[in-house]
């Protein structure tokens, strides 16, 4: 290891990594320290693992209905062992192949915990001294664990462990009803799980807009998917070699028996290690606050990613990684992570961007929305995947798109353009008049829009204006 380095980046996943490799592409002298491997829960335990079996599932849930049309005898045949295998050989060649950029880069790799205990200065577990110029915090987050009795039973997982499963669980419940708990539930009840849904709130999926929310919750007994909203976990406790979480909704207490009980209460930022004083911290979230630089209360030391708080998301800790090494080299960049799409890769996918129509309406807003079902698309119909839909929302003030919300197959893949559209403030003119290929799903991004205008081509217009 050098004596001094430019920049030392404490953490490995999306956000430290990508700090290091654009640091060290600016030319300069980076350390990245990570205690397990590159690539940080992303990579390793969350958004690369699970893909790699919501894929595999959704092979199966095509079979499924191309066995129900007679397009093939019965429905695949699951063996989930070696979905795991795959997906742990997928993990491992891509945090080979990240380590190995790295390096070539020029990145120096130090695979240790280390503590943060004064600027510039970081102490690793073997004893061993490392001074830098500048540091980036980007350790990352943690499951959030509620303080309720029995959380520390064995059978009850966070994602890590219910990613590392072998065999999934006949009867399985979820604490949770967000992002993350939505799609593992997906998942195990198309494969075969019995799951049940707790979710403390009156809705799942809090976050998304409350239209797009309730159409996809009305899919979920079809697939084997109870929900109880409106619950509140008391314990979890052990009986007979089961699980049992009791739970009051309303004013009923409520037990529901299950093999694994699955935590998806969210995450919240994992700062292990840091002991620096002076570091300003968000009361309630233990997040550390930073500028629109991202740089913290410290001189010389910069928070990037879920260490934030800001937006617990991949692609804003890369995004962050960024405008930090390009401060540190000598740029002046503002971070803007006000616009940032959101996707849920159940199916059908659920992906958003800008605000929502509850938002809109607790803001005082004028606006409007404009409707296209998926029914009336093309190519949804040829699917057989037309039970979503295309929402977008329009200032009546300024005639600028400023939130898409989109219900289908993979609209994952098209959240890009509503966000570019969000983003540069695009009106239903640009959409409109932007030419989109057929037979696509994004045709129907444009003919909403349409609706704004004279009217969608394929369906009627469901249009509503909301006004103070």
């Amino acid at each position: 290891m050098r004596d001094l380095y430019d920049v030392a980046v404490v953490g490995a996943g999306p956000a430290g990594y990508t700090a290091a490799l654009k640091a060290s592409g600016l030319g300069l002298n980076v350390l990245l320290a990570e205690k397990e491997q590159v690539g940080g829960v992303c990579l390793n335990r969350g958004c690369i693992p699970s893909k790699c079996l919501l894929s595999d599932a959704e092979n199966v849930h095509w079979s499924k209905r191309a066995a129900a049309a007679g397009i093939i005898n019965k429905p695949l045949a699951v063996n989930y062992a070696a979905m795991v295998r795959r997906k742990n050989l997928v993990v491992n060649k891509i945090v080979t192949n990240l380590g190995k950029h790295l390096q070539a880069s020029g990145v120096h790799l130090l695979a240790e915990k280390v503590a943060v205990t004064e600027p510039g200065h970081l102490e690793t577990q073997s004893g061993a001294i490392v001074n830098a110029e500048k540091v980036i915090l980007a350790t990352g987050s943690k499951p959030f664990i509620p303080s309720i009795q029995g959380f520390n039973l064995p059978g009850v997982i966070t994602t890590r462990q219910m990613l590392d499963l072998e065999e999934l669980p006949s009867e399985l419940v979820i604490i949770g009803g967000g992002v993350i708990g939505q799609e593992f539930a997906w998942l195990s009840a198309v494969l075969g799980s019995s799951v049940t849904i707790l979710e403390m709130l009156p809705r799942v999926l809090a976050e998304v807009d409350e239209e797009i929310a309730r159409r996809y919750a009305s899919f979920l007994p079809a697939l084997g998917i109870k929900t109880e909203t409106g619950s509140k976990i008391l314990s979890i406790e052990q009986q007979d070699g089961r699980l049992v979480v009791v739970y009051v909704k309303g004013e009923k207490e409520k037990r529901i028996s299950a093999d694994k009980v699955l935590v998806a209460c969210g995450r919240k930022p994992n700062l292990c290690g840091i002991e620096l004083d002076g570091l300003a911290l968000e009361p309630s979230t233990g997040a550390v606050l930073v500028d629109p630089s991202l740089k913290t209360s410290i001189e010389d030391i910069y928070a990037v990613g879920d260490a934030t708080g800001r937006k617990m998301l991949a692609h804003v800790a890369s995004y962050h990684g960024e405008i930090a090494a390009f401060n540190i080299g000598g740029y002046e960049r503002t971070c803007r992570d006000d616009v940032v799409p959101s996707c849920i890769f159940t199916w059908p996918q659920i992906a958003w961007v800008g605000i929502n129509q509850e938002q809109a309406l607790t803001r005082g807003l004028s606006f409007r929305t404009s409707v296209f079902p998926l029914s009336a698309s093309g190519k949804a119909k040829a699917l057989e995947e037309n039970i979503g839909l295309i929402k977008l929302i329009e200032d009546r003030s300024s005639g600028k798109i400023i939130g898409a919300h989109l219900l289908g197959p993979n609209v994952s893949e098209l959240i890009g353009e509503a966000a570019l559209a969000v983003r540069m403030g695009s009106t239903a003119q640009d959409l409109v008049e932007t030419i989109h290929a057929h037979p696509t799903i994004a045709e129907a991004f444009r003919e909403a829009a349409m609706g704004f205008l004279d009217g969608p081509i394929h369906s009627a217009p469901r249009v509503k204006s909301f006004s103070l």
